[in-house]
């Protein structure tokens, strides 16, 4: 029997998965993507961030959708838009991930399915070796919550990981 190891785990975070999110279309409730350029906290870039249906042919900028307060003082009010990221909606537009399920009492989610396929990876890896020096905690791989990484999880979350793989 060999043995399934991975280092991918604590080279990888979260953000290198922002992009192309498959999200529930707000308008049919049929499966929407995100396209988004390449993350980088420092170049947003709200006219390259759109929001598309295929089936009922929705879309939407993120520059279209409306500033909120981000700040507010007697001298000043700072608007914009934030991120939710990390959650099981998407950072951008906060609409409901596609690829979400129920999963020892959690709920299991990917934005899309590079995510999904790299979550599967490293639950399967009974020895994931991690690399101290480059990020500690930064990577997806440390921040996984435990239910997750437990041993005793693993076979029922890649049944649900694969079963998650096969929705369209």
């Amino acid at each position: 029997m060999t043995t399934l190891r991975t280092k991918e785990g604590y080279h990888k975070q979260i953000y290198d998965f922002i992009k192309d999110i498959y999200v529930f279309c707000p308008s049919c409730e049929g499966k929407a993507i995100i396209k988004t350029p390449d993350f980088s906290f420092g170049k947003k870039n709200e006219k390259e961030i759109k929001l598309i249906c295929a089936k009922c042919g929705y879309n939407k900028r993120l520059e279209e959708k409306s500033d909120l307060i981000l700040h507010s003082s007697p001298n000043k009010v700072i608007l914009g838009k934030y991120l939710i990221v990390g959650g099981v909606v998407d950072p951008y537009f906060h609409l409901p991930l596609w690829l979400t399920i129920n999963c020892c009492d959690n709920i299991l989610w990917a934005y899309n399915y590079d995510h999904l396929n790299f979550l599967y990876e490293h639950v399967k890896a009974k020895l994931r070796e991690r690399n101290t020096q480059e990020m500690p905690n930064k990577s997806i791989g440390s921040r996984l919550p435990k239910w997750m990484t437990s041993k005793k999880n693993r076979e029922t979350i890649l049944k649900t990981l694969t079963q998650l793989k096969s929705k369209c």
